[in-house]
């Protein structure tokens, strides 16, 4: 089954939507579909606008699961992989509401997880809307400090990333995960609502014996974010505080967390006291104010929302 979030996108999620119904059945084994088609769920977010109103006029057979409130990423996805674990589905596929996917992207995704057994997360070579060769995530790599490295961003598809390979982590915006993974990890952590659920999702899913492998064949577009969320508060404020989440629930250690702290709080610092960053005052507020809710031990969707 394939699940689409949408929050007050309209648009983009009809545009993701109109890509899934051209998906192409997987090939033949044996004389027999591997599947005969693909189920497909639009789970809304708690949108304020005329979003569901559209895309039942536009897709009126398309399955509508309102949640009524913003649960965030996590909540709202676990919401759908209760209903495809329902409705026993074999493998779930995650799509964020501005994505679209090629019409053999799940054939190539869900040949990949026959292929190997151990599979329990999928993801497809992420390409760039406003430049379709351009990549944006090939996977992703966990450095030093617990930060994410997604492979390629930035650069030309030139062939680089052929290969299906074993990652650290995959973008959720493209994620497909099989029935045994989450039966055997559980689903997505509500703690994070946004950002970073995805990376730690992956590593409790690699640590119980799964892997994450990411797939060239298949191919999906989702904008060029990078700037946006380089000057998003909102973005500054979850990625700072989940990774600090993923460092506790993880790296078993008090001394990398402070570690991590005091490279957060020198950042903030430099952000106030430096000219050049004088345009990352709100960015600092938001870090700030990440720290003092980890600290406390508040998660899941932020209550300071004045930066929005």
């Amino acid at each position: 089954m394939a699940i689409v979030l949408n929050w007050n996108n309209a648009a983009d999620t009809m545009a993701c939507v109109a890509s899934l119904l051209h998906l192409s059945p997987s090939s033949r084994t044996g004389g027999s579909l591997v599947y005969p088609e693909c189920k497909l769920l639009v789970v809304d977010n708690g949108s304020q606008d005329d979003s569901v109103m559209q895309i039942r006029q536009q897709f009126p057979a398309v399955t509508i699961l309102e949640l009524g409130e913003n649960r965030g990423y996590a909540g709202g996805n676990n919401a759908g992989i209760e209903y495809a674990l329902k409705d026993e589905c074999d493998y779930i596929w995650l799509l964020n509401d501005d994505v679209t996917v090629a019409p053999d992207a799940l054939s190539a995704l869900i040949s990949a997880a026959l292929a190997e057994p151990r599979a329990g997360f999928l993801g497809p070579m992420v390409y760039m809307r406003q430049d379709p060769r351009r990549i944006l995530t090939a996977g992703g790599l966990l450095r030093d400090g617990w930060q994410v490295e997604h492979r390629g961003i930035g650069e030309l598809d030139q062939g680089q990333f052929d290969t299906v390979d074993q990652v650290d982590s995959l973008s959720g915006c493209a994620l497909l995960v099989s029935r045994e993974a989450i039966s055997a990890v559980g689903a997505l952590d509500e703690d994070f609502f946004a950002y970073y659920d995805d990376v730690e999702w992956c590593f409790r899913g690699k640590r119980a014996g799964f892997q994450a492998l990411f797939v060239p064949q298949a191919k999906t577009w989702h904008p060029d974010t990078r700037h946006r969320d380089a000057d998003s508060p909102l973005v500054t404020y979850y990625i700072s505080r989940n990774h600090l989440l993923f460092a506790a629930k993880h790296c078993g250690g008090s001394g990398a967390l402070v570690r991590y702290l005091a490279i957060y709080l020198l950042r903030a610092v430099n952000w106030s006291l430096r000219p050049k960053w004088r345009h990352k005052r709100r960015q600092r507020d938001a870090l700030f104010r990440a720290m003092a809710d980890f600290c406390r031990g508040r998660f899941g969707q932020a209550e300071w929302l004045a930066w929005t």
